[in-house]
């Protein structure tokens, strides 16, 4: 929305006078790096108050959603398993009888329901006939309550011997009689979980009494349920083989007993602590979503920045990239700090026995480590991408990744701790351990949980408190029964896996560093690989070259690919001019060429350019788009390397020294690269440190005469996104102008301006000229011939023509064209006078009285007497008269008149 500014405000701009830099007062050298550090420090922290709601998300409410989710993650596992809660009324239930025994895993149907003999330990006896009869009645009952269909025919059963005792069984066994008790015990060791039960009868019969007695066998591991340690099933094996003797004692084989027997459990008092073993399970894919959030932050926010170009801008200023990344390292050490506080705040909060029972010094450094682990990596993700979407979409990538390596991996104690054991190759996990920093945080979890965390025993349903975890722990190997199992030969203390997060963070943190030198930004510029080992990369170099050395060396080392001969002879004579080792102008550009891409997509953007700019004068750059202008921008603020040649700013070269160049440029970039969040004065403020300004009344002075002067100064507290394109590039020129530099490059600085306000511009950029130069791009032939001093045009990356306005004029247009309206009697006569006065003048046009008269340079001089004579008008032929010159506009559609119709053509 475009603010409405106040009429009452305006100014008087020939009386208003431009405030300058005290630079001996306020722009202080020494201790740049410090003002610009604190000056980024204040930007960020703005931004992140006016972001209050993304800061509050990230640091604070995502601790407690993690904690609120846990708990949602207990509440739902005791509802629907019931582990945990107490059950205090239970229905009894009937018994039921014995179902199909199962075998081991993918082999179900290998095993044996029911072994029987009458003779006991290794003793060798009949078989008793009447106990085939009593197992009978007993499989003939069972099965018709289980619905089953064992054999009963006694005939049919198998009657193993002695050698059948390393048998081993394709298929399942109903009933099987077997010599002696010895050989269930040791058919059973040698198979194991094969057989369910065995029976071992002994029947005595003393004084016309028969004493039915029998022992039952059964595998315990097969016949566990939840409820007791014994099993509703062997009550079921004594309940029917209690059937099976009253029916075979009785005789009668009509009789069928049947004992109802019900069940009914001891209530279940609810286990205290049970929550902390699920806190065990699922904690670390939770608690590493915590640090995720502010990872897929840094992610958008840095490449944010780099996509809307606002760093890159910051940078051609004179930002240097160590405080850059100094700047948003601290604030997001700030956010994982208090992320990390506030996540043990909510665990003791909710209880649980991880955070309670833990030191508090170890959560702060574990969590706190881990946090800063991924933010390195972040940073490092931020200088291979360029586009925060992709960005963000990289960041959900890890987040899935890292949250199925947390539930997968660090869920149980066994799959963890087997990376360390001799069961891995080690190499493996070292690679895990340097890369992957929720690789590190899963280990210390599930170490500090081992003790500190209390623990489920399935068999036993109890729950096992955590001693805790103490300082001295940190050191320790973790200890666990499972080193046994797994033989954990690699096993490292616990604080092992915090040195490797240290690890990370060093590793990511430099290389993130290091590829954002040597990787080329979207405008293909880049520090070779090796820069680090240079001198001027460590100590600032301002040293000066020689301009007369420098001109020579560049003109042997990259000499013209175009033939100066076709050129304009303006523009051959200011090649010559630049290259005289007797001009002392402030800015040079000595056969300069950019080409992008190579092969078919090959394009020479600038073809060999030579230029000297002047102090105190505005050198205005034309040309249609993909002239070339914008590219010559860019080289000579340090933002694109040049391909061949070079740029001299103030004796230094753009190709050799490119921050040196910067700290005397002030740039308006072709599109305004400004902080949507931040006012106008905080704009100013924030490019004021960058130049290395301290804050202080006399610099406030200096921006508010800034801000009135372009009539910024009544929206000067208002944001940026709620600014006219019109007031985006007011701000954007002004920035420009921060720190009175030497040199300003104002590309298309008026575009999408009203009149009124682009009168201001001008006014303002004609002042601010004085003592420094100026090169401006622009589509607005009116603006280039208001401030040019000179105009240089340029068409498919060369300079067609270059002058002042005046002098392109007479040299491209066509003169002076006078329009005279004639009476028709009498326009015989004033055509009569008209050639006397002005030899062979020339008629444009002649319709119905009205005449149009063109000059060219040799008439120039009858042109004041012919003028003299429409005025005073002696013989009253002349109704009325006007006069014109050629418009800019005209010269520049001649010049570039031949390469427009290539292009057409070649379209």
């Amino acid at each position: 929305m475009k603010k409405q500014e106040d009429n009452n405000s305006s100014i008087d701009a020939n009386a208003f006078e431009i405030k300058l830099w005290d630079k001996e007062k306020i722009n202080k050298k020494s201790g740049l790096w410090f003002i610009q550090f604190l000056t980024m420090l204040k930007k960020n922290f703005i931004l992140q108050f006016r972001y209050w709601k993304t800061s509050l998300l990230i640091s604070i409410l995502t601790p407690l959603i993690a904690m609120i989710l846990v708990k949602f993650i207990i509440i739902l596992h005791q509802n629907q398993l019931g582990i945990g809660k107490g059950i205090y009324k239970l229905d009894k239930y009937p018994l039921s009888g014995i179902e199909d025994c199962v075998g081991p895993i993918n082999e179900q149907n290998k095993c044996i329901n029911l072994m029987f003999t009458n003779c006991i330990d290794n003793s060798v006896c009949q078989r008793d006939p009447n106990i085939d009869i009593i197992i009978s009645n007993f499989v003939e009952a069972n099965n018709k309550r289980m619905n089953l269909n064992w054999e009963t025919d006694l005939s049919k059963w198998e009657n193993w011997e002695n050698d059948k005792l390393n048998f081993d069984i394709k298929e399942r066994h109903n009933i099987i009689h077997v010599p002696n008790s010895d050989f269930i015990y040791n058919y059973s060791l040698n198979h194991q979980n094969i057989t369910h039960f065995g029976i071992v009868f002994d029947i005595k019969n003393t004084t016309n009494t028969t004493n039915y007695r029998y022992q039952l066998w059964y595998n315990a591991t097969l016949n566990y349920n939840s409820t007791d340690p014994f099993g509703s099933r062997v009550a079921s094996v004594a309940r029917g083989m209690d059937e099976a003797i009253v029916k075979f004692a009785n005789g009668d084989p009509s009789i069928k007993p049947q004992f109802t027997v019900d069940l009914k459990d001891f209530p279940i008092l609810p286990l205290s602590g049970f929550e902390d073993a699920l806190v065990t399970e699922s904690g670390p894919m939770f608690f590493f979503c915590v640090a995720m959030v502010i990872f897929i932050n840094i992610l958008s926010t840095i490449v944010s920045e780099k996509e809307n170009r606002i760093r890159f801008s910051m940078e051609m200023m004179g930002l240097k990239q160590s405080v850059y990344w100094l700047s948003w390292t601290v604030i997001y050490v700030i956010h994982f700090f208090i992320n990390s506080i506030a996540t043990i705040i909510f665990g003791k909060l909710f209880n649980y026995a991880f955070f309670t029972n833990t030191n508090f010094w170890v959560l702060l450094i574990v969590f706190f480590v881990f946090g800063l682990a991924m933010g390195a990596l972040a940073m490092f993700i931020t200088t291979l991408v360029s586009r925060s979407m992709t960005a963000v979409l990289i960041g959900i990538s890890f987040l899935i990744i890292g949250f199925l390596i947390q539930s997968f991996l660090f869920s149980d104690q066994y799959i963890a701790y087997i990376w360390w054991s001799t069961k891995v190759p080690q190499f493996i996990r070292k690679l895990f351990s340097i890369f992957l920093p929720f690789f590190n945080f899963g280990k210390l979890f599930i170490d500090i949980s081992n003790l500190s965390s209390n623990s489920y025993n399935s068999v036993t349903n109890t729950v096992v408190k955590g001693t805790g975890f103490k300082w001295n722990d940190f050191f320790k190997k973790p200890s666990s029964l499972l080193n046994y199992a797994l033989k954990l030969d690699y096993m490292e203390p616990t604080c092992y896996a915090l040195y490797y997060l240290f690890a990370n963070i060093v590793l990511y943190y430099v290389l993130g560093l290091y590829l954002d030198n040597i990787l080329p930004n979207e405008y293909g510029n880049r520090k070779p690989f090796y820069y680090f080992l240079l001198p001027s990369y460590w100590f600032n170099n301002n040293k000066s070259v020689k301009k007369r050395d420098w001109v020579t060396q560049i003109q042997n080392k990259y000499p013209l690919e175009i033939d100066v001969k076709d050129l304009d002879d303006d523009v051959q004579n200011h090649y010559q001019y630049t290259y005289d080792e007797s001009n002392n102008d402030p800015v040079k550009i000595i056969n300069l060429r950019k080409v992008y891409g190579s092969g078919k997509k090959r394009k020479v953007a600038v073809k060999g350019s030579c230029l000297s700019i002047g102090q105190d004068k505005v050198v205005a750059l034309l040309g249609q788009n993909g002239a070339g202008k914008s590219t010559t921008m860019n080289i000579i603020s340090g933002l694109s390397p040049p391909s061949s040649g070079d740029i001299l700013v103030y004796n230094k070269s753009v190709r050799k020294n490119p921050t040196s160049v910067q700290s005397e440029l002030g740039i308006c970039p072709q599109h305004d690269i400004l902080y949507k969040d931040l006012t106008a004065l905080e704009h100013l403020r924030l490019y004021s440190g960058i130049k290395g300004a301290k804050s202080c009344p006399e610099l406030d002075d200096i921006l508010i005469n800034r801000l009135k002067a372009v009539q910024l100064y009544t929206v000067k507290d208002a944001r940026a996104e709620t600014y006219s394109g019109g007031m985006k590039r007011r701000l954007s020129m002004i920035i420009a102008t921060i720190g009175d530099p030497n040199v300003i490059l104002l590309d298309e600085p008026t575009t999408g301006m009203d009149p009124v306000n682009r009168r201001y511009v001008w006014q303002f950029i004609e002042k601010f000229k004085k003592d420094r130069c100026i090169l401006l791009t622009t589509h607005s032939m009116e603006e280039a011939d208001a401030l040019g001093d000179d105009i240089v045009i340029m068409s498919t990356g060369t300079i067609k023509a270059i002058g002042n306005s005046i002098h392109l004029k007479n040299k491209f247009g066509n003169g002076y064209r006078i329009s005279v309206l004639v009476d028709v009697e009498n326009i015989d006569k004033f055509k009569a006078i008209a050639s006397n006065m002005v030899p062979g003048i020339h008629i444009a046009d002649d319709s119905a009285g009205a005449l149009i008269y063109d000059f060219n340079d040799e008439q120039a001089q009858y042109v004041p007497d012919f003028v003299q004579y429409l005025d005073e008008n002696p013989d009253n032929y002349v109704n009325t008269w006007g006069m014109s010159q050629t418009t800019l506009e005209e010269v520049f559609l001649y010049v570039i008149h031949e390469d427009s119709n290539r292009k057409i053509k070649e379209e």
